[in-house]
């Protein structure tokens, strides 16, 4: 009862009569109303490709006939037609078993078991309820599988078989119908022997709706299969059938939608390559609605991999933000004709729109794969990247967050002073980091809220600013076109915001450090350096040195700088003058406006008393404990 069958489609053929196990029974729609019609022994295919196996089908009060039920399983051409006005008080299928060879060559076959398969006050096709009591199956390298109960309230077959186009629908229903409601599964278990093994939770999806799909699936399996053949042969594959496969796949993203879903997850456990014991869980899983040509956000909650004695992965929640397929459906439905030359051109326009996703509660604590003897740890609060207003396959809005990275201050942190951090008591960093920017097509614009970096009790620093010029060209599938667009986005206006929350204290001592001079001085010098600078850009203006009196106060002692940008020219600064000013500082002088503002008392942050410098550093070249 599944949506859509998941089997590779170069399989269909074989995977007919199974299909009729989905459609739970073996029905038929011909002859006079028997009271209890039993057909007993019902055995299809040699077992070369695969077998079919029904020892029996009890019907109550249906309009059928022992030869029509036999010949469902056939799965000759309009076999299945009879289903969609079936009329039954009851269908009753103790057990079908399914047996077929799989893509690999040697072993047994895998077989497939449905038990206990039953439909009630089935009246023109549609039953009132249904239910497989439950499933089984064993596959290649040890597979085995059992599944619990599967039930349905309204299951509409006629619809079902109608969507994969197995039977023909009445005129003019091309229109989505609800093929089942209140869909159920009661769990089951999964794996391999020798390999791993797995407890499913229940599931619960609620409802499936589908419409016809215009080309019959059994038909598009003869293109698949040669398809395949002039791959393994080399040879092309037309460019019209190639638009018939593509053709067929646009419908069936469009054919169907369902009501959310919820699935409670899983419990698994089996070996790593090295032997070592390990356990694979999460929590529960949910899934919003499908809709023609989108699909809908996944989460996967309290998820966790421990190898025992290694290590572990584990996070609160991933979300797989909703995909849309619409204009690249759209795109691909206009074309002529689809060959190699097409996609090499217009790949970019069938570029699904996706929404993004996220990540929370990461907690991390592996080998470092490219370092024997050191290991990967770390915690995250959350990430998100949300996507959006794409143009031309590529989104204009973005928004990146990431939130309370910890990550524990080790020697191995290159480029950081990671003794005079831990002399002040700071053995772990608490990174958040953000970039918000949308693109403002109507106005050529690109508006930049957050560029920000927070170090928790270190500091902060937010850019904010707009961009001019920011034309259509910048999203051309011409990296020439791009390029040449991209070196016309002017600057038209940058706000700086700096919090110093100690990271300042422990820059300074370090430059002071290095510098060989008493931190006071160095802070002075360096504070003269930025006002020099900051007039060479500006001139000696009234503004210019306003701007630089507040610039030397903020590096000096100061803990807050608010420091705006402005082009005196709406059209912004181009990088030509940006250029310019690198050789000759004056050349923005009379450009631009700064506007600079510093505030709040210095931060110190003090040494620790309980263990000394020299205890640090010392703690620092002994060997990592094992």
């Amino acid at each position: 009862m599944t949506p859509i069958d998941l089997a590779p489609l170069g399989r269909l053929r074989p995977m007919r009569a199974l299909l009729l196990g989905t459609a739970l029974g073996g029905i038929a729609a011909t002859g006079a109303f028997a009271e209890t019609l039993s057909v007993t022994d019902i055995a299809i295919g040699d077992g070369a490709l695969y077998t079919l196996n029904v020892p029996t089908v009890e019907i109550v009060d249906g309009n059928l006939n022992e030869g029509t039920v036999r010949g469902l399983f056939t799965g000759a051409p309009d076999a299945f037609q009879p289903l969609a006005t079936l009329t039954a008080k009851s269908v009753t299928i103790p057990e079908i078993s399914f047996s077929y060879k799989t893509a690999l060559e040697t072993g047994a076959p895998a077989v497939v078991t449905y038990r206990d398969l039953t439909l009630t006050d089935v009246v023109d096709g549609v039953a009132a309820s249904a239910v497989v009591g439950s499933a089984e199956f064993t596959g290649a390298e040890g597979a085995t599988g059992t599944f619990g109960e599967m039930s349905t309230g309204r299951f509409d077959l006629g619809g079902l078989l109608g969507f994969y186009g197995l039977a023909r629908a009445p005129a003019g229903t091309g229109e989505m119908k609800e093929i089942y409601s209140d869909f159920k599964f009661a769990g089951g278990t999964f794996g391999a022997v020798d390999m791993f093994s797995c407890e499913l939770g229940a599931a619960e999806l609620g409802g499936f709706s589908a419409r016809p799909l215009k080309q019959n699936m059994m038909e598009i399996n003869g293109l698949i299969m040669e398809a395949e053949a002039a791959q393994k042969a080399g040879t092309e594959f037309p460019p019209d059938k190639v638009k018939q496969l593509v053709n067929f796949y646009t419908d069936l993203l469009t054919a169907f939608s369902t009501t959310p879903g919820t699935f409670e997850g899983f419990e698994c456990s089996g070996k790593d390559e090295k032997g070592k014991p390990v356990n694979f869980a999460s929590g529960p899983i949910t899934a919003g609605g499908f809709e023609p040509a989108k699909y809908p956000e996944v989460s996967l909650n309290d998820f966790q991999i421990d190898v025992e004695g290694d290590g572990h992965v584990n996070f609160g929640n991933f979300t797989w933000k909703t995909m849309d397929f619409s204009s690249a459906i759209a795109t691909l439905e206009a074309a002529a004709t689809l060959d190699e030359a097409y996609f090499a051109a217009n790949w970019r326009k069938l570029v699904p729109y996706f929404d993004g996703f996220s990540l929370a509660d990461l907690d991390v604590d592996i080998p470092d794969p490219e370092a024997p003897g050191k290991r990967v740890t770390g915690t995250l609060g959350a990430f998100d990247a949300t996507l959006g207003n794409y143009f031309n396959g590529v989104p204009a809005d973005i928004a990146l967050t990431l939130t309370n990275f910890i990550l524990p201050v080790t020697p191995d942190l290159e480029g950081l002073p990671v003794a005079d951090l831990l002399a002040r008591g700071i053995d772990q960093l608490d990174v958040s980091l953000g970039t918000k920017l949308r693109w403002d097509q109507d106005a050529s614009t690109i508006v930049v809220d957050d560029v920000l970096i927070d170090l928790g009790s270190l500091g902060r620093l937010n850019l904010s600013g707009t961009f001019g010029n920011a034309t259509e060209a910048l999203f051309s599938d011409n990296p020439d076109e791009a390029t040449a667009a991209a070196m016309l986005i002017t600057l038209r206006d940058v706000t700086l915001e700096v919090e110093d929350r100690g990271i300042g204290a422990i820059a300074f001592a370090a430059g002071a450090k290095d510098a060989g001079q008493p931190e006071p001085a160095f802070r002075t010098a360096v504070a003269g350096m930025a006002q020099g600078m900051t007039l060479a850009f500006l001139g000696n203006t009234t503004e210019a040195l306003t701007a630089a009196q507040q610039l030397g106060t903020f590096l000096t002692g100061a803990s807050h700088l608010k420091l705006t940008i402005t082009a005196n020219d709406e059209a912004g600064i181009g990088l030509a003058d940006l250029a310019a000013a690198e050789t000759n500082p004056a050349a923005l002088a009379g450009k631009l406006t700064v506007v600079a503002e510093a505030s709040g008392e210095p931060v110190e942050l003090p040494m620790v008393e309980a263990e000394s410098v020299q205890d640090q550093k010392r703690d620092l070249k002994a060997p990592a404990a094992q």
